[in-house]
Order: C-alpha cells, then structure tokens, then sequence
C-alpha cells in the first residue's frame, strides 16, 4: 500500500496518531504502517470521519438491537450499559499467534497439573516446591473439594490468559482467569458486528473464524457427561444481575445448553436435579459461571443463595460434572505467580514458554524486603482475589502514603503482592473523530479437549483504557472493547469441529412435548411476562382514552365519558379520589399533574413507567427463551416509556401512547406467531389471558355496570362507549349491532361472547384449553390441580351463560366479586404446582 505507507503515515503527525514511547501496535517507532495492517488500512480508505461515523451508528444500533449490554457494579446507570465497542479491531499476524498459541497451550497445561496436584497428593508442598503458606492462606483454596477425582484429571475446562505487550514486542501474561473466565461470548458478538459492518476488511484481511472453538468446547462438556445417553448440560449463572449475564445467554444459546439459577436445581439423593415443569430431570454436567465461593451453601458460603445445597456432595459421588471444578479459582491468586517457572520445570520439563510479569509476594521475607525497597518500581496488588483493593502504584505515592503502606504490608504481608511496573502497548481506537492510541489488554481463551489438551481461540477480547496514560484496562472502570483479528495468510473457512463419535445405538428422538426441561423458574417468568404485559396494555389503553378526552373537545359525549373513566383510573389506584370530580375540558393542574405521573413516574407503582419496567425486567431473566426480534420490541417499549428530558404536551403525549401501544401489539403478535407451541408458549399465554380476564373484571367493576340500570340514557350510553373502547370492541359492535349503544348487547359482547378475543368468555375457554394441556400425573403433580383449575374456569363460564347474569345488576354485581376471588386462586394452584414445587413428587 504505498499510497497508505507514503502519504497517510510516512509522517509522524499524519492525521494526528500521536506514539508515546511505547510499543504499538499499528505503526513502528518510525511512523510506518506494520506490514500486516496495510491490506486492513487499504480496505478503509482514506478514513472519512462522515464514513467511519456511519460505521460506528451502524455498530451500535446491532449492538443494541441485539441486547449486548454489560452491567457496571455500584453505577446508577451501570444496569444494561450498552457494550462499548471500537470500529478498528487489533490484527496479529498467524506467525506471531503461533507462539502465543504455543506459549498458552503450555500454561493451561502446567496450570491443570497444578490443580491436579494440590487437590490431590499435594507432592508440590510436601516437597517444598510450593509454599503450604501460599495456598492456606488463600480463601480460594477450597479444602472440600480435596480429593474428589474429576474426569480425565481435567480441572482446568476453560482459561483465559489476560495479556500485555512490552516496550520491546514481546507477549507477557498479566493475570490467569481460571474461576469462571468471562468475555468469549463478548468476542464472539464483536465479531459477528464487525464482520457485517467491515465484509471487505473482514474478507481481504483473511480473518481466522472462531466458530470451530466453541463446537470443540461443546464436545468437551458433552464428554464429561457419566451418561453417554442425552446428556443434559445447563450453564448456572448468578443471574440477571451480574454482570456479564449477557454473556450467559449468549453462551447457553449458542451451545444449545439450559441456562439457570441456583434456585432451578435441586439435589436428591446425590443427585443434582433440574426443576422442571415435568418434575425433576438429572443434570449431568454444570457449565459454572458462578464463583465456587457461592456454589454450595452447605459446605462452601453458608449466606449464599445463588448455588446449590448439596452440590459438593453430588460431585463427590460423580453423579455430575462441575467445569471449570471447584476449587480451580485457587490458581487466581498472584502469590502463585513467582513460583510457575519453577513448577514448569518440574512438572513438564520444560522451560516456561511465555513469561508473566514478575511479582513478588510479601509473604516471603526476602521478596518482602525487596518490594518495600523498590516500591517506587511496583505496583502493589492484592495477593488473592477475594482480598479487594485497587492497584497502588508505588511511583504516584507521596512520603506518607508511602509509609502507611508499608506498614500495612508488615502487618498482613500475606496479603499483598507487587508486580513490576509494565508499560501497556497501544492500539488505534476511532475516537473524535480520528484515530487515537490507547493501552490495551488482550484476554484470550483455552479450553479442554476429551483428551486433557488444550486448543485455542483464534482472536480474544482486547480491552482498551479510556485515556492515553492511564494503565489500569477494566470493562467495570468504563474500558471498551476490541475485536481481535488473527491474520490467517490464506482464506479461512469455517470448518466443523471434529464431530464427536456416536454410540453404536441411535439415539431415540426427543419428543414434541420435549419442553419437560423448561425450568419452573422461567415457566413462572414467562407467566408473569404475559401477565405484565397485558397489564402495560389494559393501562395504555386506559390512558389514552382519559387523555383524549381531557385534550379533544370534538370527541362526542367527551364530559359524560371522563367521569367512568377517572373513576376507573382511582379504581386501579393511578389517580387519586378526589380528582374524579373533574369533567371540564383540560381538566385541573392537579389532575393534569396526577395523569402525568401515571404515565412516566417510575416510583408510582401503578404507571404505565413502572408496569414497563416490570415487562422489561420480566423478559431480561429470560432472555435465553425469547428470539431476537422479540427482545428488539421489549428494549424498544422500554425506551418509549423512559421520562422524556422535558415535559410533553398533550399531542405529544398521546402520540407516545401511540407509540407504547404499537410496541405492545408487536409483542402479542410475536407471541402468537413466532413462538413454537411449547410450554413456555402455553404459560406466557396463560399469563396474558389471565390478565385480561382480570383487567375485564376490574374495569366492570370499577366503573361500575351494575349500577347502569340506574342511571340517566345518556351516562348510560357514554359509560358503554367507555367499555367499548376499553375492550377494542367498536367495530365489532357496529358491525354486529345495527343500532345505538344499549345495555344488555355490550355486556354480551365484552363478557358473554367466545369469539370475540376481548371478551371475558374468551379468556376463560383458552385458560381451560391451556390447563386441560399441562403436564400432569406422575412425574409432575397431583391430578387435581388441573381439574380443580378446570373446576372453577367451568363454573365461572357457566355463571356468564345463566339468563339473569347480564340482565340483573345484582346478579352481575354478585359473579363479577365472585370471579375476583376465584381466578387468583388458578393462578395459586399453578404456583404451588409448577413453580414452587410445593407438592412432594411421588415415589
């Protein structure tokens, strides 16, 4: 590219890319372009800020559309923070990822064996080869999983090496990530955003495909399995709140596995057991994504309740896999560090191929004295994970800071290491509108194959500082990211991992009704996702009808259809009493307040702002169970009801309304026509028309009809007109009835009528389908939950039909309090059966 090497970079100074004194990785000390980022450089162009602009809207709104978030701990705004995501990706070269390849291999290998040991026959400190010190005074040593066998010796499932460049081009390993290593489900989305929005670059540049890494680590977890039969693999996560929880979904979707919660397993008999709508089905291998500390509350952390009581034990019997092991956090802690080129001698053989950085841990005397005489050198970091604290370099202390410190570290020097001082090499990153260096951070993945090797992931998540000077690259102190291109020389395709041998018998196929290994928890998610959902619409129906007529003086009969209206908002608990007195156009400013708050004040518990944040926040513990588009919609209904920056007028508020309601409608629609008639199906349909038939009572109710009989001709018709409208049932009306609003026609409709999708029969008849259809006998509940439910949905339908239901204010009166009371008690027996497993199953 000699245009690229003349004219864009043969400068120091051309187009601003300042080099500090460190390496980076696109240009030389001299200015020039590396030679392997010239056919990416060419495939940019001449770096049009309007054009790499667009590039980057067109990222973040795939990134968005796609949900990818990360969650920043203590940060107001730090739930759902959109993945920062930078336009240039970082390039190595296939000569050079062979020795880091190499290097990695080897680490992941002396690592196991580690593990290996000190779980085991513990030789390594019996011989003096590694201080008893270093690993009893390590929280993350976990003595009760000491001499529990694993499959194959294969501790160490799945690694990442966080690594750094130095001054002089060579790869060192910062840290080892061997707990539950996060961000290959991060990279593997950078790469599927990058590769649609840079085809060419992605295409000329020959990028490795990283596609075969994860079905290889898909094969490993299916080998670990003790039945060889249809073995069930789920991945536990700590759940929506942590922070990679994205990265969860993303995994267990990609991997064709059963993501869960603590709470969705149980252990029998030492067992480990998926509650399941079917009852208990065995887990054979667990995919951890939970801190061994909070695993098991019986012989781990006694306070937690995201793991499991009884894991340890299940284990132990090998009635399940745990990958990567407990325990394996153990290799984690920096105090380990000083000792692995020593280990790697004796263990393998070999010299330690990729060196980390040097630490020195102050347990030690003599690597004590030398970290307090050197401090101004180091950085001094906690010597074990558990023990949190920020890098403290010595260099930036002043004589007192210095002197505390050290003092500190006499105390408790058990708890403290340094590490050398290493300047982070530097990566272009599009910002300002041009390219700027930053440090980075490479973090690249191993796993385990059924053989005890280990295969790497060609490319890794690149972290990248927020400034130029700053050295400390962390996701959860507002880093970005990068995607990494490893540069093949040569087209890559992407080939399937060597597929796994099957067994001589084939396997039967999984039935239709299959969907026994749907969790209780997301059975009950996905119930109450329909049931919110509906709520969010019977509310922005009601809204917009109040405002409407508040604001539109043309609306026939406006005055007299206000007062049923707020009447029913008060009755909902969205307005207040004594504000439904008010029937004059425009209302008063405390009403006008009251009907603002109902809107968009996420603390009144009855807004529609805060019924969507429970629709969103529903749908975000089970997002591994709705498709693309429907998490699009939700994202999208989430940000149409965020408070607006300044107030709305009221055009502008219906038109939100508007808005709200079209997204509400695309997520029934989804529901109805993308989604396989599952069990989860069933129950997000069961949630909504349960909703609905409430919704219908509670607006009879509150308006009253009862009373209707009572009233003057025209509040009668403008309170009929109301429930028309609140019930989608205007066309339908005058297309059947060719006549004015009348009583007994009305109620028919919006109560009596099975085929009219909004009537309150309607809702019953598909309640009592979906009941007759869920699983029942012996594996999953008493027999006469489902016929107690189909009990009381015969019985209400059967109140709806009798002549004088719709006829006698006191007898509609009567059933409408009746069917307060005894569809709540459906919603009970389903709890109590499928979602709490409160019945004992039977033997």
């Amino acid at each position: 590219m000699p245009f690229l090497q003349g004219s864009l970079f043969g400068e120091a100074d051309a187009m601003g890319y300042g080099r500090g004194e460190v390496y980076d990785e696109m240009v030389t000390g001299q200015g020039r372009l590396r030679p392997h980022w010239q056919t990416f450089m060419g495939t940019l162009g001449p770096l049009d800020p309007e054009l790499m602009a667009e590039r980057w809207e067109e990222a973040r709104r795939l990134l968005h559309q796609n949900g990818v978030t990360y969650n920043i701990y203590g940060d107001p705004k730090g739930m759902e923070r959109p993945w920062p995501l930078d336009m240039v990706p970082l390039l190595i070269p296939s000569h050079e990822w062979k020795a880091v390849e190499s290097g990695l291999i080897q680490r992941a290998t002396l690592l196991n064996a580690v593990l290996a040991d000190i779980y085991g026959p513990q030789t390594l400190t019996r011989s003096g080869r590694l201080s008893p010190a270093v690993i009893h005074a390590d929280p993350g040593f976990r003595r009760a999983v000491h001499g529990i066998p694993v499959p194959n010796d294969i501790h160490l499932h799945f690694y990442a090496a966080d690594l750094a460049r130095a001054p002089d081009g060579r790869w060192w390993v910062l840290s080892d990530r061997t707990q539950a290593p996060s961000g290959s489900g991060y990279a593997l989305e950078n790469r599927a955003v990058l590769a649609k929005v840079l085809p060419d670059s992605f295409r000329h540049c020959q990028v490795e495909h990283l596609s075969p890494f994860f079905e290889a680590y898909k094969e490993t977890l299916l080998s670990l399995s003790p039945r060889r039969d249809q073995p069930r693999i789920v991945l536990l996560t700590p759940g929506p709140y942590n922070e990679t929880y994205f990265e969860h979904v993303y995994l267990a979707r990609y991997l064709g596995i059963t993501l869960v919660e603590g709470a969705d397993l149980t252990v029998r008999d030492r067992q480990v057991y998926l509650k399941t709508l079917s009852g208990l089905e065995p887990v054979d291998v667990i995919l951890r994504r939970l801190d061994a500390d909070f695993a098991d509350p019986l012989e781990l952390r006694a306070d937690s309740s995201l793991g499991v009581a009884g894991l340890i034990e299940a284990v132990r019997a090998g009635n399940v896999v745990v990958a990567n092991s407990l325990g394996s956090g153990f290799l984690e802690s920096m105090a380990v560090k000083p000792s692995l080129p020593m280990l790697c001698r004796h263990l393998l053989g070999e010299e330690l191929k990729m060196p980390g950085v040097a630490v020195w841990w102050c347990g030690n005397d003599d690597e004590r004295a030398y970290v307090i005489e050197h401090l101004d050198g180091l950085v001094v970091k906690p010597a074990f994970p558990s023990l949190s604290f920020e890098p403290i370099f010595g260099a930036d202390l002043s004589a007192a800071e210095r002197t505390a410190l050290v003092e500190r570290i006499k105390a408790r020097p058990w708890c403290y290491v340094a590490q050398e001082r290493l300047a982070l090499s530097t990566a272009p990153v599009w910002q300002g509108g041009r390219l700027q260096p930053r440090p980075l951070v490479l973090r690249v993945f191993l796993c385990a194959r059924p053989d005890g090797s280990y295969t790497v992931m060609p490319g890794g998540l690149t972290r990248v500082s927020t400034e130029s000077g700053k050295l400390v690259v962390s996701m959860q102190r507002g880093g970005g990211s990068k995607d990494t291109w490893i540069l093949s020389g040569r087209r890559a395709e992407a080939t399937p991992a060597t597929p796994r041998p099957q067994p001589a018998q084939e396997p039967q196929p999984v039935p239709k009704a299959a969907s026994a290994d749907l969790p209780s928890r997301v059975a009950d998610s996905l119930y109450w996702l329909g049931r919110y959902a509906e709520r969010s619409e019977g509310t922005v129906r009601l809204l917009r009808s109040t405002h409407s007529r508040l604001t539109d003086g043309n609306v026939p009969g406006a005055s007299l259809q206000l007062r049923p209206l707020l009447h029913l908002m008060a009755w909902e608990g969205m307005i207040p009493w004594d504000l439904t007195r008010v029937t004059a156009l425009g209302g008063g400013r405390a009403l006008r307040a009251a009907l603002y708050s109902s809107v968009v004040d996420p603390d009144h518990p009855n807004s529609l702002r805060a019924q969507v944040q429970r629709v969103h926040r529903t749908a975000y513990s089970v997002r591994d169970r709705l498709s693309l588009d429907m998490w699009r919609v939700v994202t999208m209904l989430e940000r149409q009801s965020q408070p607006p920056a300044h107030k709305l007028d009221a055009a502008a508020m219906l038109l939100r309304l508007d808005d709200l309601m079209t997204s509400l409608a695309a997520i029934a629609g989804l529901e109805q026509e993308s989604m396989t008639r599952g069990q989860g199906w069933r129950f997000l349909d069961i949630g909504r028309r349960m909703e609905r038939a409430l919704h219908i009572i509670s607006v009879m109710r509150g308006i009253p009809v009862h009373t209707l009989d009572r009233q003057d001709e025209p509040v009668q018709v403008a309170t009929l007109s109301v429930l028309l409208e609140l019930g989608e049932s205007v066309m339908t009306y005058r297309s059947r009835y060719l006549t004015s609003v009348r009583r007994r026609p009305v109620l028919e409709l919006l109560l009596a009528d099975d085929s009219n999708p909004r009537a309150l029969d309607f809702q019953l008849a598909a309640l009592e389908r979906h009941v007759a259809a869920l699983p029942s006998g012996s594996q999953a509940v008493p027999g006469d939950t489902a016929a107690s439910a189909r009990s009381i949905l015969g019985a209400a339908r059967a109140s709806l039909r009798a002549p004088e239901a719709l006829d006698s204010g006191t007898a509609l009166h009567t059933l409408l309090d009746s069917l307060a009371l005894s569809l709540p008690e459906i919603s009970n027996l389903l709890t109590h059966a499928y979602f709490s497993h409160a019945f004992a199953r039977p033997a």
